[in-house]
């Protein structure tokens, strides 16, 4: 049996796209077991995004709130590795996985990072944890596949496409609000009897 820690690799790298989100962590749990049998290195990239684009995204356990932003995505990346690992300690490639943070918008980072590394494909996450919940791929899963000219594999969660209760009652929100203006535009009165009642 190979003593875990005498792990070897060779090649280019695979570079992880992290953003916390169960897409991600199915993507990484991927990457994992594909360099377990290729022995390709493996790069994990956080991109510290701006809070104002996309605010509550980053979660300081202190109440210091002016934490750096890059000190918060560590903490997190820490929990989410520790998480990943206890419930797959199979993973030994997370031992060796070499973290990186860079400033940035997502999409654009992510490709640049992957060319600087030269890493030989981009793995990532269906849909973050930014995403809208009717969506069938994120939007940054979208534009890496569009900027990237090397291969991207792009995973889902066994929870990819689930609403949570608070994003239901959101997407139920824009749906009645939605109906609202189509029968203003129709010109039909706004009842509140809902439609799809009506043949009940």
């Amino acid at each position: 049996m190979s003593d875990d820690h005498s792990l070897s690799f060779t090649g280019n790298p695979i570079l992880v796209a992290i953003d916390f989100s169960e897409d991600s962590k199915a993507a990484l749990i991927w990457a994992c077991r594909f360099s377990a049998c290729t022995g390709a290195p493996l790069t994990a990239l956080h991109v510290v995004h701006d809070m104002a684009s996309h605010p509550g995204f980053y979660h300081p356990h202190k109440t210091d709130r002016l934490e750096p932003m890059q000190d918060v995505a560590e903490s997190m990346m820490d929990e989410f590795l520790e998480q990943l690992s206890s419930e797959n300690p199979e993973l030994k490639m997370l031992e060796a996985l070499d973290l990186q943070f860079v400033p940035g918008l997502p999409p654009s980072r992510i490709v640049e990072v992957a060319t600087l590394l030269n890493s030989q494909m981009i793995a990532m996450g269906g849909r973050g944890v930014t995403a809208l919940p009717h969506r069938r791929l994120g939007a940054v899963a979208e534009q890496v596949a569009e900027l990237s000219t090397i291969p991207v594999v792009i995973v889902k969660s066994e929870h990819h496409g689930k609403l949570g209760k608070k994003d239901k009652k959101r997407v139920e929100k824009q749906r009645k609000k939605d109906r609202k203006t189509l029968k203003s535009i129709l010109g039909l009165k706004n009842k509140d009897d809902d439609p799809e009642d009506v043949n009940e």
